[in-house]
């Protein structure tokens, strides 16, 4: 299936047509965050890790939870589209899933 690459950067962003819609390919934000995840953030990856082998009984908290959130505050989960790249990917979007214009 033909795939079109609406958003060029800071993060392409790729949009296939499927059965029942559309994917978006964010492959090269997941690298840059997992490149982050090891490169910066890797003592709060094995304090997470360390929380997960501790054997205790579930006592209804996950002890690494608080650790997952402190993580995510720190790294950027958010994929930045600017200009006209935000009507590209709309269009994109719209054009892959065979929908038309809004009335």
């Amino acid at each position: 299936m033909a795939e079109a690459t609406p958003v060029d950067g800071p993060f392409r962003i790729s949009v296939e047509r499927i059965p029942a819609g559309v994917t978006l390919d964010v492959s090269p934000f997941i690298e840059a965050l997992l490149l982050s995840l090891v490169t910066d953030h890797a003592d709060a990856l094995a304090d997470i890790l360390g929380e997960q082998a501790d054997a205790r009984p579930y006592d209804g908290h996950r002890a690494e939870s608080l650790l997952v959130e402190q993580l995510l505050d720190e790294v950027s989960t958010r994929i930045p589209v600017y200009g006209q790249q935000c009507l590209a990917l709309a269009e994109s979007i719209r054009a892959a899933a065979g929908l038309r214009g809004a009335a």
